[in-house]
């Protein structure tokens, strides 16, 4: 009966289209509302019917931590359209996308328990009408309005970075603040939600620098690009970096409001802070050691709901890095995904958690072809690949360094960790492996005979294309110094291993390869 219902309504919203439009589809979204209690509707129409093919509404706001398109179900009937998007409990922002041709549609709104959107698209332009218009095309009419974070990349200056994302902030603010005046917008949902989502937006953007280019002079930030930023920057100058001045009176009450869980900057921002702020050891990144040091800074300082959230989201992030990819840290990692399992087995991240599970249960681990066949530039100019180097010598255990010259700690491991690696070359017949991801041939070859004492000649290359090669894609080298340790099949027993200046737990893992 509700679905013959349903189809009523569609027939009756474009019919009453072709004559009264926005009036008329403001009264059929009450009944609409009526009908279908606890989904959330948006109906458009168009004079650019392309416009309904490529449709797609993705929920940054959902339970999943993955971001895909949310429309559970769709009906078009002539110029007209009716998405339905499963119940939502509580105010999310939603972010509306279409092409036509050579044009990109594009709109984010704010939707809200048993609401209904209602949107037209002529004459190129994308606009929502009807009860709470000001309210929903404020995201809109922020970015026609206000300079971009996305345009706004990293150019060799952190504290200059600062000063424009500060600014851009400051101008959303400013923008939001009139914005509410103007329109006399009352309601406290709607500017919580905007005033906290700004706020998160900015963190994240200082922590997260946009250094990838993409198309139309969009940039994205990268993975822990902010640590090696930081280590480029301030490798030769004498003062350090003061990361409380940057990011300003940040607390870890900032980010206690559970409410805030449907926000996606918030999100975003809490993980960034955890690994960047809050958890202040000088693990390793994405090691065993440093996993288990942000879980307890979540565990210690957050509620339940924030908690199931972070966790999971640790649990993702250090997936996507490779963790759990390699013998030492399989076991732990599966371990850590049963825990979460069994501390909330109704957890809205089930499906997540056992997704990265199955993946787990399947990995290989060999190097893949691709990542073997990366290519390589020895100091006297040749140029081989990874697995040419590997069939010099069998029955080896492998270690790769990746550095860089303009990495002080890279260096310094290089120098202080020299005689414990003699050592373990002769003793357990280890072989070093040395890849930098200098982006300068010119500048790694300058360091590389400035620490010819220190490294083994033969074995020092210059990876081609550094973290963009297949090698460095595939093992996900976004951050140095990074250790990878082999076995004698060229397996990868840790791909994420500690520093060898950790003489005691490095022999200890070199010790434990048969």
């Amino acid at each position: 009966m509700k679905k013959i219902i349903f189809y009523i309504v569609i027939i009756i919203i474009v019919s009453s289209c072709n004559n009264n439009r926005s009036n008329s589809n403001h009264q059929n979204a009450k009944v609409i509302n009526n009908v279908k209690v606890g989904k959330f509707l948006i109906i458009g129409t168009t004079d650019d019917l392309r416009a309904f093919e490529y449709l797609n509404i993705i929920n940054f706001s959902s339970a999943s931590l993955k971001l895909k398109n949310c429309i559970t179900d769709r009906k078009v009937i002539g110029d007209s359209i009716v998405m339905e998007i499963d119940s939502i409990s509580e105010p999310q922002l939603l972010s509306l996308t279409s092409w036509s041709k050579d044009f990109k549609y594009r709109a984010a709104f704010i939707a809200k328990p048993n609401d209904t959107i209602i949107f037209e698209i002529k004459n190129k332009r994308f606009i929502i009408i009807g009860e709470k218009a000001d309210e929903h095309n404020f995201y809109s009419s922020l970015e026609d309005s206000t300079p971009n974070y996305k345009n706004n990349p990293y150019k060799g200056n952190i504290l200059e970075y600062k000063s424009k994302v500060d600014s851009i902030y400051r101008k959303k603010v400013d923008f939001f603040n009139k914005y509410v005046s103007r329109h006399n917008i009352t309601s406290k949902l709607f500017i919580d939600f905007v005033e906290s989502d700004l706020k998160y937006s900015h963190i994240y953007e200082l922590i997260i620098p946009r250094t990838k280019n993409t198309v139309d002079s969009v940039y994205l930030g990268g993975q822990d690009e902010f640590l090696t930023i930081i280590q480029k920057e301030y490798s030769s100058k004498e003062q350090l970096f003061n990361l409380k001045d940057y990011l300003g009176d940040i607390k870890i009450d900032d980010f206690k409001e559970e409410s805030h869980l449907n926000r996606f900057s918030f999100k975003s921002a809490l993980s960034a802070t955890i690994r960047y702020y809050f958890e202040t050891s000088d693990y390793p990144s994405y090691s065993k050691e440093k996993f288990l040091a942000e879980k307890a800074v979540i565990e210690h300082n957050f509620d339940e709901k924030i908690k199931e959230y972070a966790i999971a989201s640790l649990i993702t992030v250090y997936h996507g890095t490779g963790f759990g990819h390699s013998k030492k840290s399989v076991s732990f990692f599966k371990n850590e995904i049963s825990e979460y399992g069994k501390l909330y087995p109704d957890s809205q991240y089930t499906k997540e958690m056992e997704d990265i599970t199955e993946d787990l249960n399947s990995f290989e681990l060999k190097l893949p072809e691709s990542a073997l066949n990366t290519k390589l530039l020895s100091k006297h100019g040749d140029t081989l690949t990874l697995d040419e180097i590997f069939n010099r010598s069998n029955k080896r255990i492998r270690v790769i360094d990746f550095w860089a010259s303009w990495c002080p700690p890279c260096i310094s491991e290089i120098q202080k960790a020299q005689n414990f690696r003699d050592k373990l070359s002769v003793e357990n017949n280890v072989e070093w492996i040395y890849l930098s991801i200098d982006n300068d041939k010119d500048k790694w070859l300058k360091k590389s005979k400035e620490l010819e004492s220190y490294l083994n000649v033969r074995n020092q290359y210059l990876v081609i294309n550094g973290t963009n090669s297949p090698l460095g894609i595939h093992l996900n080298v976004s951050w140095i110094p990074r250790y990878i340790i082999l076995n004698k099949q060229n397996e990868i027993v840790l791909n994420n291993s500690p520093h060898p200046s950790d003489s005691i737990v490095f022999k200890g893992i070199i010790n434990s390869i048969e």
